[in-house]
């Protein structure tokens, strides 16, 4: 109870701090000219290497993000409903250097996603367009790898929304919650987010919010990542080469 109680008010400090995490109302460029003029940046010159591979584990900065959407077929019209992310430095969550924004998609939400969400037609009505979203999103994000629990999901909808956009290829690293839990061999059940975080004591304070999942699963790649340097792995490459 202890732990559930400083996680809900490290949620209720950080909602309240300037309205939310940082970016929540930040980054307005002007016209979306200047945000897809960015995304198309985005490929020109980034190539996907293994410089972070030999960063050691305790220093590796990722970001871990979770997404809303409504369903799970994106290139069957489903489309992202909400961003959530949060900054970590080896397995320290760094809530201050968060993002959050929900997003106006181009069709209705359906029912069992309202309900799942609390994301509704009027809750996005005012919400900025896809565009605009992940210009900022990818700004904030920058060079740092990204982080996902069962990472398919975030990797096709941001591949499909950056194509839509700005018809340009994903190709920022993503890295994936379960890396480390293949790696240790160890017993997950059914590998659901609820499922470890249960039997890893992580509370999630609110489930199904962009946000606040990514924060647990962002608990859950500490902890596995801490037991993996324990287990005497120290960077990415040695991981790598032991899954092989």
């Amino acid at each position: 109870m202890a732990q559930w109680e400083l996680f809900r008010r490290i949620w209720h400090l950080n909602r309240e701090a300037a309205g939310g995490p940082k970016t929540w109302e930040t980054g307005h460029i002007e016209g979306d000219k200047h945000h897809l003029a960015y995304l198309r940046s985005l490929t020109k010159e980034r190539k996907q290497t293994d410089s972070s591979a030999n960063i050691p584990l305790a220093d590796m900065e990722v970001v871990v993000v979770d997404l809303e959407t409504t369903g799970f077929y994106p290139d069957h019209g489903d489309e992202i409903i909400s961003i959530g992310a949060v900054a970590m430095k080896g397995e320290r969550l760094l809530l201050g250097d968060s993002f959050y924004t929900l997003v106006k998609p181009g069709r209705s939400i359906p029912p069992h996603i309202r309900s799942l969400t609390d994301i509704t037609d009027d809750t996005v009505h005012d919400a900025p367009e896809l565009t605009h979203v992940l210009s900022r999103f990818f700004r904030y994000v920058g060079d740092r790898p990204l982080v996902a629990h069962h990472s398919r999901h975030e990797r096709e909808f941001l591949r499909a929304g950056l194509w839509k956009t700005s018809r340009r290829p994903f190709k920022h690293r993503m890295l994936d919650t379960m890396l480390f839990i293949r790696l240790l061999r160890r017993s997950i059940g059914n590998g659901s987010l609820d499922a470890l975080c249960a039997m890893h004591d992580i509370p999630i304070s609110r489930r199904h919010h962009a946000y606040c999942d990514a924060v647990a699963a962002g608990a859950l790649w500490g902890k596995y990542l801490s037991l993996a340097q324990e287990a005497g792995y120290m960077n990415l490459r040695q991981v790598y080469e032991a899954l092989r």
